[in-house]
């Protein structure tokens, strides 16, 4: 790395790792003023406490990432500017794109870095939260910590399972199981009656089963057969198909959403759109860190040359813009007015055809 870009860099870190922390303060104290009380009262432990909250934080990400950049940026090109640094670096023969070429970089580092968290890790924490919360809650009341009345349908296994109570924590386990397995015209092959459903070294095992064959044309076939316990190895379903289930939009990620989709042919062409639309959000939603950069070089330069005031408020409202125009385009798209693709990726395209014009503009 070159000494001008480290000493660039080395501007920008400070600021950021400072606005960073103040953020996840100020998020994790406002959370802990709504949630103290129950975590007292369900006698919570301090460790499942933090480890809510580096969860908690990571969720966050998504928008305190985004802002950080932006700020530190602005305080790093301002700090550089009223020095006259960056003056006297492009008297040195460095072109602009040099100068932000580092700046560019740690944008789109973060945009990829969030990327891969989003996808790979946020989703699974936002769900485990949200059942941490409910499981506290539960607890103070006395109640149950379980899912009640699952549906779920395996089309290409042609398998229907209606569950009383699924247990969606290690080690799985399902109360009150229907499952029925259907042949190819869609004529049922047999019914099983499960008083409880574990899951063991990697598949299912039923107690006190109870199977009816049927013939073709639904009609029951010989006795019932009653069975203590039956381990299940034919059956394809695992709990992470029925916790897709039960999780909420902002659970899944962009891959979990086209394997719902792809595992439900039969949902409506409302839903259908509503989850294209996220589909795209998810994938288009990081890419701000780098939007951020390339629109807030120029409100830095501007606040080098003329103070820092006015080039702040004028990053911050376009900032702020572009969550307008998201949030727009979510609404728009998930009511059918425009295409899923257009509403997740308009506000990148916007702000970034901005950014390029505002970087054009600098002299």
């Amino acid at each position: 790395m070159k000494l001008v870009s480290r000493y660039l860099l080395t501007h920008l870190r400070r600021p950021w790792i400072y606005v960073m922390a103040g953020f996840s303060i100020v998020a994790v104290l406002v959370d802990l003023f709504g949630n103290f009380v129950d975590f007292m009262e369900a006698n919570t432990p301090l460790g499942a406490v933090l480890l809510y909250y580096v969860r908690l934080l990571s969720t966050y990400l998504p928008y305190l990432l985004p802002i950080s950049l932006l700020l530190a940026l602005l305080y790093a090109l301002w700090q550089l500017g009223k020095n006259c640094e960056l003056t006297a670096m492009r008297a040195s023969g460095l072109s602009l794109g040099q100068l932000i070429f580092p700046y560019l970089v740690v944008g789109l580092v973060s945009t990829l870095a969030l990327l891969a968290i989003n996808e790979l890790y946020n989703p699974e924490a936002m769900y485990q939260n949200r059942q941490f919360l409910e499981l506290q809650g539960s607890k103070r009341a006395g109640e149950t910590h379980l899912a009640p009345n699952l549906a779920y349908k395996n089309t290409p296994g042609r398998r229907v399972w209606r569950i009383n109570f699924f247990d969606p924590r290690p080690p799985y386990e399902m109360l009150g199981v229907n499952l029925t397995q259907q042949r190819p015209d869609g004529s049922d092959e047999f019914r099983m009656d499960v008083g409880r459903a574990r899951w063991v070294d990697g598949h299912w095992w039923f107690e006190n089963a109870e199977t009816r064959y049927f013939d073709a044309n639904n009609d029951p076939t010989g006795p019932i057969e009653a069975n203590p316990s039956l381990e299940m190895t034919m059956l394809s379903e695992t709990p992470k198909d029925f916790i897709n289930e039960i999780k909420d939009s902002s659970e899944r990620s962009s891959y979990e959403i086209l394997e719902f989709i792809e595992t439900h042919p039969g949902i409506s062409k409302e839903t259908l759109n509503r989850l294209m639309v996220d589909f795209h959000y998810r994938l288009a939603a990081p890419w701000l860190c780098f939007i951020v950069i390339l629109v807030g070089v120029p409100f830095g330069l501007h606040t080098g040359r003329r103070g820092m005031g006015l080039g702040i408020l004028f990053a911050l409202l376009a900032f702020f813009g572009y969550y307008i125009l998201m949030g727009l385009g979510l609404a728009y798209g998930k009511q059918q007015m425009i295409p899923p693709v257009v509403a997740g990726w308009l506000p990148d395209v916007v702000f970034f055809v901005l950014g390029l014009v505002l970087l054009r503009r600098i002299r």
